[in-house]
């Protein structure tokens, strides 16, 4: 009888160590082991709740702006929608852990999806129909400043141009350069394309991006992120190089 029991001892033992397993990620800098209890989820659901809160995970391709009148035309509206498309359809299908605060973390992660597609899309068409930039159903105070000017454009697109290069001016390490670049576009038979190009960029689409990366659905930072990603494992052990 006393061996039977020795037997089930064992065999009880050998099932709870059983149950921890590990799972490996990397940072920046540092590679991660982590320990976990595969009774509360798959290494399948880890790898997808890590996808989801990747820098790297799906997300939108592209660029919404441009960098000289001629790249205009370049603008490939229905390639973003079918990047909105396919980056939504990725998201929806992690097979994620299943808890509040990751269901939550999903839905903040299709919305942001959704902001930015809408942000993108508005601002390519604005390139050519800059009236649309009116209905943009966010981002007031940047559309009380830059909506109406690019729209009329001549004077009042100008005007607006000289504030945006001025405010790049504060921010850059050689301001004299870019007054310098100012001067010499301003005086060209083109300085109307070089205002369009220079307001949209860092005018309008600086001021609403920020906006909107301000808003509830990016509230959560990388390191909140990790921080409750590293909460799912029993013990962490960290490999890092040197920065």
């Amino acid at each position: 009888m006393s061996k039977l029991w020795f037997f089930v001892v064992l065999i009880f033992v050998g099932n709870v160590f059983a149950q921890n397993a590990t799972f490996r990620w990397e940072g920046e800098l540092c590679t991660f082991t982590g320990t976990y209890d595969s009774r509360k989820y798959s290494e399948a659901k880890l790898r997808d709740t890590m996808t989801l809160i990747s820098p790297f995970g799906p997300d939108l391709e592209g660029w919404a702006t441009v960098w000289t009148y001629d790249e205009i035309e370049r603008l490939d509206i229905e390639a973003l929608d079918r990047s909105y498309i396919e980056a939504r359809a990725a998201i929806e299908k992690l097979d994620i852990v299943d808890t509040p605060y990751w269901r939550s973390v999903r839905r903040n992660r299709l919305e942001a999806l959704e902001q930015d597609h809408r942000l993108r899309r508005t601002t390519m068409i604005a390139y050519t129909k800059p009236a649309v930039l009116a209905d943009y159903p966010a981002a007031e105070a940047c559309k009380s400043k830059y909506a109406g000017p690019i729209a009329q454009g001549g004077d009042a697109l100008l005007k607006v141009w000289r504030e945006v290069n001025l405010e790049s001016q504060s921010r850059n390490a050689d301001p004299a350069r870019l007054q310098r670049r100012f001067d010499e576009e301003y005086q060209s038979p083109d300085r109307l394309k070089f205002a369009l190009v220079e307001t949209m960029a860092f005018g309008w689409w600086n001021c609403a991006n920020a906006e909107m990366r301000d808003g509830p659905a990016f509230a959560a930072e990388q390191a909140e992120l990790d921080k409750e990603f590293r909460k799912l494992f029993t013990r962490v052990r960290d490999e890092c190089d040197e920065p």
